[in-house]
């Protein structure tokens, strides 16, 4: 055989060779699979066999889980009825100015709480949102009465979504502070009452506090920049008639 002949044969073997078509693999028992109901019944029956445990513990987690949301549900709401109730009337002395009944209460002859104090409340149902006013109320009740460090402990404790009571606690903790000539905390406070939710009513008495305060740590530049704030931003305010004066009597001890 001619080499000639040799690469000839050679050539046309691998032309046959790509001419081959590859057989395509078809989904046609997949599809069998799917389209049978009782394949797939079968499959899923033999799953079910093999993870049983498994599936029985999530199924048993899940009910736990939805258990214990509503048990927590039911049980926070029950203690929010009772906490409401125990400070009915300790909220009836806060508003009569009874502060020693808001502070401790009342008990009958034999010891026993007729009316629980404010401060009862709070250490009894802690989770609730009338333990957050216990707080609130046992504060002011300990600021009138000039306990001033007890009072700045419990109005720390108080929380609370509205932001007018909110910025009225940090007020207080402000005039507590001023009361015990930390004069540094109570401007921090201050600011905080201020700022925090900023309205035409309460945010200018918040500032003229704040602007004192100032005035007693002989910080006039400060002093004077928070008068001219309530000048500008509250005009419509009771204070800017006082901040005109007051700053205008600082101006003048600064010029001399």
């Amino acid at each position: 055989m001619t080499k000639i002949k040799h690469f000839e044969e050679k050539a046309k073997k691998k032309a046959q060779e790509k001419t081959e078509i590859t057989p395509v693999e078809t989904t046609e028992g997949k599809e069998n699979i799917l389209e049978n109901p009782e394949i797939v019944w079968d499959k899923s029956e033999e799953f079910l066999r093999k993870n049983q445990k498994t599936i029985l513990i999530v199924l048993a987690g899940l009910l736990v889980g939805i258990g214990a949301y509503f048990g927590w549900r039911y049980y926070t709401n029950e203690q929010e009825k009772s906490a409401s109730a125990k400070l009915y009337p300790a909220e009836y002395f806060f508003r009569n100015d009874s502060l020693n009944k808001v502070l401790k209460g009342e008990k009958d002859s034999k010891g026993k709480w007729k009316y629980w104090s404010a401060p009862k409340v709070a250490d009894e149902y802690p989770l609730t949102q009338s333990a957050e006013l216990a707080h609130f109320y046992t504060g002011i009740a300990l600021l009138k009465e000039g306990k001033f460090k007890e009072a700045i402990k419990e109005l720390e404790k108080f929380s609370s979504s509205d932001k007018i009571i909110q910025g009225r606690a940090y007020c207080l903790i402000g005039d507590a502070y001023m009361e015990l000539n930390q004069l540094d905390n109570a401007i921090s406070y201050y600011r905080k009452a201020a700022y925090y939710y900023t309205n035409q009513y309460y945010s200018p008495m918040y500032l003229t506090k704040l602007a004192l305060a100032y005035e007693l740590k002989n910080d006039y530049k400060n002093a004077i920049a928070v008068y001219d704030e309530i000048i500008k931003e509250h005009y419509n305010s009771q204070e800017r008639t006082n901040a005109q004066k007051y700053k205008a009597r600082l101006e003048t001890m600064q010029s001399k």
